[in-house]
């Protein structure tokens, strides 16, 4: 019986225009009514996935796993936080090769170039040292339009720093087409995040379905009860799913959640349509 699904939001809750359906939205209320728990899980930051807090229920895990929001209590009830001095160095290193690097802390996520600022981010513009003293940082993102350099510095991540690279993907930031990376503590990760949240509210992982597209979906896409793949998920997440989905342009997870309900929460199914 399903008792809760965990959905990514970027390319997998939203279509390619980067909105969410009617249909994926009305699937998602009758779900709720119908007493299946949903979560958002996203490598966004909290104040970048703020905007879908209506829609998961009650607690909402962002920066890839590092952070656990209770959005009642408006709380954290988790939180990795990572070394500052390693912190400082990778600030330090990334300020050499001219790259952007962003931290996520909080609510907000801080940045040392302004040109490459979103909406909800904020400029760092005092000295790493202090920033470091007064904010925890959970997460970093590394971005560049050169993919070498970001390999390079991926490469010196996993071979000098106790931190390990979550995720690999494109960003575009202001119409500036990025690769990017996301940094974390080695023990984050959606799918341990999913589990400690299951722990905390006493669903047992049988019980969960967990929705995907990209690396960063593989350890919850694994952990689950069933693990679902988008039609538009990359090879690697589509071989370790219990099913494939349609794409997030063809209401993926509605078509999920609908045959959950018709099932009566089942999730004996074996085809996408």
């Amino acid at each position: 019986m399903v008792k809760a699904v965990f959905i990514d939001i970027d390319k997998t809750l939203l279509n390619s225009d980067k909105k969410m359906t009617d249909e994926t939205q009305k699937a998602i209320e009758k779900a709720k009514k119908n007493g299946v728990q949903i979560f958002m899980i996203s490598g966004r930051s909290r104040m970048a996935s703020s905007k879908f807090q209506n829609i998961s229920s009650r607690y909402i895990i962002n920066s890839n796993g590092a952070d656990i929001y209770d959005c009642e209590k408006k709380k954290a009830i988790y939180q990795s936080e990572m070394e500052p001095k390693i912190c400082a160095e990778l600030y330090k290193k990334a300020q050499q090769e001219n790259v952007v690097i962003k931290f996520d802390f909080g609510l907000s996520r801080a940045v040392n170039k302004p040109e490459f600022l979103e909406d909800y981010e904020v400029e760092l513009t005092e000295e790493i040292d202090e920033f470091l003293e007064k904010n925890k940082v959970i997460q970093i993102s590394i971005c560049s339009e050169n993919l070498e350099q970001v390999e390079n510095l991926k490469k010196y991540i996993q071979e000098k720093t106790c931190f390990c690279v979550i995720n690999q993907f494109i960003w575009e930031v202001n119409g500036k087409v990025m690769h990017a990376i996301h940094v974390n503590n080695p023990t984050v990760s959606k799918g341990n995040a999913m589990s400690g949240l299951c722990r905390f509210l006493k669903i047992d992982l049988k019980d969960t379905v967990a929705i995907g597209d990209k690396i960063n979906d593989i350890s919850m896409i694994k952990m689950a009860g069933f693990g679902v793949a988008m039609g538009n998920a990359t090879e690697d997440v589509k071989e370790v799913a219990d099913f494939i989905t349609a794409t997030n342009d063809e209401d993926g997870v509605a078509k999920v959640l609908e045959k959950i309900l018709v099932n009566q929460g089942d999730v004996n199914f074996t085809c996408v349509t």
